[in-house]
C-alpha cells in the first residue's frame, strides 16, 4: 500500500524502507502528529539546502562573469528583485531553474555593486487580432483569444507548465518571441505577475479540435498482472488518445507509471484522469505540472 494509506484498528503492517526514498511535501497532507510533521519539515529543509548549494554556485559564476563580488548586499538586491524572503529561497529557485539569471543583464553594475532595474510602467497596451473582443471596454482590448488562428498570433507554450486548451492561462510578452503562454497556477506565475505586470496580457483559448497538445500523467497503484494492458487499452482503445511514451516501474507491490499523451484540451484530459481512477488497483492519477516530464 502507498504510505498515505490510512490504517484501521487491528491492521498488521510491515514497513518497507528504501535508501532512495526521501520525504516530499505531499507527506505533510497525511501525517498526523506534530512530531511527524516537524521531522518531515526538517528533512525537506535539509534537502532544500543541498539543492540550494547548486544555485549558490551558479549565482557565484554569474557574478564572476559580470565582474561583481558575491557579497551579501548583491545577493539581497537580487532576492528583493524577485520578492524572495531569504538567500536560501533565492539559491533554491535558481537551482530548480525558476529564475532565469539572463535577466541580470538588465541590472546596472557600479564597481562591484549591483543595482536592480526600475520597473517600466506602460499605461495602456492594445492588441488587435481578428478574434479580439471589440475594444469598447479598455479591459477587452487586452483580451486575446488564441489557439484557433495560430498563424495570426505569434505565441509559444511555456515549458514550465505545459498549458493545454481549457486551462486558465495568461500571456507574457517576450522580446522577439511574441507571447509565451503560462497557466495561471504555473510555478512561475506569481513571480512574473509581481515583477513584470506590465508585460502580462489577458489570454484565453479558442475552440480547436484539430490540434493536439502533449501533456503527462503520473499513476500510482497496486502492482497486478495485466495492469499495463488495462491502462493502454483504456487510453488507446476506449478513449482513442495517442500515447507518446509510457514507463512503469514496480517496487514491493506498488507501481508508478509516467505517461505522455496527446490531448486536444483540458476536458479530454479530465475525462482520461477520471477513467483511469475507475480502474481497479489505481490509487492516484495526477497531471505533470513541470517541464521535466520523464524522457
Amino acid at each position: 500500500m502507498p504510505i498515505s494509506h490510512k490504517l484501521s484498528s487491528g491492521d498488521q503492517i510491515e514497513i518497507i524502507t528504501s535508501n532512495k526514498q526521501t520525504p516530499s511535501e505531499d507527506w505533510l497532507k497525511f501525517v498526523v502528529t506534530a512530531k511527524a510533521k516537524n521531522k518531515v519539515k526538517e528533512a525537506l529543509k535539509e534537502e532544500k539546502k543541498k539543492v540550494a548549494d547548486e544555485g549558490k554556485y551558479t549565482l557565484q559564476r554569474k557574478f564572476e562573469g559580470m565582474g561583481v563580488t558575491m557579497y551579501q548586499g548583491n545577493i539581497e538586491t537580487i532576492a528583493q528583485f524577485y520578492k524572495l524572503q531569504s538567500n536560501l529561497e533565492l539559491f533554491y529557485q535558481i537551482a530548480i531553474k525558476n529564475i532565469d539569471l539572463r535577466e541580470l543583464r538588465d541590472f546596472k553594475v557600479h564597481g562591484d555593486r549591483l543595482e536592480a532595474p526600475q520597473p517600466v510602467r506602460i499605461t495602456e497596451i492594445k492588441h488587435e487580432t481578428p478574434h479580439a473582443t471589440p475594444a469598447h471596454n479598455p479591459k477587452d482590448a487586452e483580451l486575446i483569444i488564441f489557439g484557433e488562428s495560430s498563424d495570426k498570433i505569434m505565441y509559444n507554450l511555456a515549458n514550465c507548465c505545459k498549458p493545454i486548451p481549457g486551462d486558465d492561462v495568461f500571456g507574457f510578452v517576450t522580446t522577439g518571441k511574441g507571447l509565451t503562454i503560462h497557466r495561471t497556477n504555473c510555478p512561475n506565475a506569481a513571480k512574473l505577475m509581481a515583477n513584470y505586470g506590465h508585460r502580462i496580457v489577458k489570454t484565453k483559448w479558442a475552440k480547436n479540435k484539430e490540434i493536439s497538445f502533449l501533456t503527462g500523467v503520473r499513476i500510482i497503484g497496486i502492482d497486478d498482472v495485466g495492469m499495463v494492458s488495462k491502462i493502454t487499452n483504456l487510453i488507446s482503445g476506449d478513449l482513442k488518445i495517442n500515447i507518446a511514451a509510457l514507463t512503469i516501474e514496480a517496487t514491493e507491490g506498488v507501481f508508478e507509471g509516467n505517461i505522455k499523451v496527446f490531448v486536444h484540451d483540458k476536458e479530454e484530459l479530465d475525462v482520461l484522469v477520471n477513467r483511469l481512477l475507475e480502474v481497479g488497483g489505481i490509487e492516484s492519477v495526477e497531471r505533470f505540472d513541470t517541464e521535466d516530464l520523464p524522457k
